[in-house]
């Protein structure tokens, strides 16, 4: 995401001289992708590799944009972000093939899953900020952020709502940009159960099953997930899912109650710990899942990592529902009517359920059941509807992957959990460790194919018709 700000303000000097399109949002918002990935070795244990990794990646291909995590086990892959879901995917996806290569050589391998089955404790680094979360959450719940991998998504916000000089959220009186802005917002959280659920890849955790998503409790934690064991149960204001905002006034609120939530919880742990010193921006504070981001996005975050082409898949349906929602000025409105039709579109509104079933119901009920559970089953049925409604044409095969698991009832933890039975694995025991090896064998194996597969399916994308997709 480094070049976005750049970006951006190209773009939105260009939308300024088009005379009648002034008081319009940008049209063409960008986007941008991160992914997470573990290094196993090739008996499939997980290895703390990452530095050599990222070196020889660096060597072999300068410009792949790929950083280090809080774990050595970990590294993340970047994009150039572009107006074009068919740029930004092609070129996440070369950056993940220069890394399946390069690993490839050290006899390496890429883990793409929210978790890894088995157990194993990661040897996590020792800068400022990874050693300051270690004092606030305790050893262990650290340990805990190094053994989760995630997938997130980046929408450019409307235009004029970020200020790049304060790297925070511009006031702004544009009633209809506000609507675009808020309503994006408040649209990820209402979609965060059924992204998670279709996305979900993790039903093992230090080898227990106790949930389809393991790394949503595990990561979130706190009460409403009923885990008090998670990174950020004690801190759900600055790591759980948060509740919708009425106004563009309540989010910047709440984003400063956050920073002074951070600081009182620093300074006891370091009396002289100074923001300035420690984060670019006031939006660093907060690792949530949906978080407005310092490059001036709306970031999805809660997802677990997965397959390149359920990626893809969930990165088109969020594109267009964005665009949708920036475009036409939707408004989201949080409603009763959104618990038995969520997702309904009537008179210019988007009708949700309210936030307090969003988040005390429907998250549990993705984490724990799936598509096991009616609402849930429900949920995603009707958000898929809607969001392949939005789609355009020309990626509606890459949206199959996604709604073939949905009709299927066969997300990646179903997958993962029918592939341990056939092991040996027995419900309700603990997945042993050559067990989880074995496991996850048989799954990077996979991963490289559906890579390649996934390139080939976007390079046959016909997006000359209309540039904005």
């Amino acid at each position: 995401m480094a070049k976005l700000n750049k970006e951006k303000e190209e773009l939105n000097l260009e939308s300024k001289n088009q005379g009648n399109n002034k008081k319009r949002p940008l049209k063409r918002s960008m986007i941008g992708l991160e992914m997470e990935f573990m290094l196993l070795n090739n008996k499939g244990k997980v290895v703390n590799k990452a530095d050599e990794i990222l070196a020889a990646v660096k060597k072999k291909e300068p410009e792949t944009n790929i950083v280090k995590e809080c774990g050595k086990n970990m590294v993340e892959l970047g994009c150039y972000p572009s107006v074009k879901m068919f740029n930004t995917a092609l070129d996440i996806l070369k950056h993940a093939e220069t890394l399946y290569d390069v690993a490839s050589k050290k006899d390496l391998l890429l883990h793409c899953f929210g978790t890894y089955p088995g157990k194993f404790d990661p040897e996590v680094r020792n800068n400022i900020n990874y050693l300051m979360k270690k004092k606030i959450f305790g050893e262990e719940r650290f340990l805990a952020a190094a053994r989760c991998i995630g997938f997130h998504h980046h929408y450019a916000l409307p235009r004029g709502m970020y200020n790049p000089l304060t790297k925070f959220i511009r006031v702004t009186f544009d009633g209809k940009i506000k609507r675009s802005f808020m309503g994006s917002y408040n649209f990820e959280i209402a979609a965060d159960p059924a992204l998670t659920c279709i996305m979900q890849s993790s039903p093992f955790y230090q080898g227990q099953h106790f949930a389809m998503d393991t790394r949503l409790p595990v990561y979130r934690g706190g009460k409403k997930l009923k885990y008090m064991d998670g990174v950020y149960a004690n801190l759900q204001q600055i790591g759980g899912l948060p509740p919708y905002k009425q106004t563009e006034m309540d989010l910047i609120e709440s984003l400063n109650r956050k920073v002074q939530r951070w600081m009182k919880v620093l300074k006891k742990h370091n009396e002289n710990a100074k923001f300035d010193e420690i984060y670019n921006s006031k939006l660093d504070v907060n690792w949530g899942p949906v978080k407005v981001n310092n490059h001036g996005t709306l970031e999805q975050r809660g997802m677990d990592m997965n397959y390149p082409s359920n990626i893809m898949a969930t990165s088109v349906l969020l594109k267009f529902c964005l665009m949708k929602i920036h475009r036409e000025f939707l408004e989201v409105e949080p409603a009763d009517i959104g618990i038995k039709e969520p997702f309904k579109i009537e008179d210019n509104r988007m009708y949700v359920p309210p936030h307090t079933f969003v988040r005390n119901k429907l998250q549990y009920f993705s984490a724990y059941e799936g598509l096991n559970n009616k609402h849930m089953e429900n949920y995603v049925k009707r958000f898929l509807r809607m969001a392949k409604k939005f789609t355009n044409k020309s990626y509606q095969k890459s949206i199959r992957p996604v709604i073939n698991m949905y009709e299927e009832n066969n997300t990646v933890s179903t997958q993962i959990l029918k592939k341990a039975r056939k092991l040996g694995w027995e419900k309700e025991t603990e997945l042993d460790n050559e067990t989880a090896q074995e496991l996850s064998l048989h799954f990077t194996d996979k991963f490289y194919k559906d890579l390649v597969n996934t390139i080939e399916l976007l390079k046959k994308i016909d997006v000359t018709a209309n540039y904005s997709f």
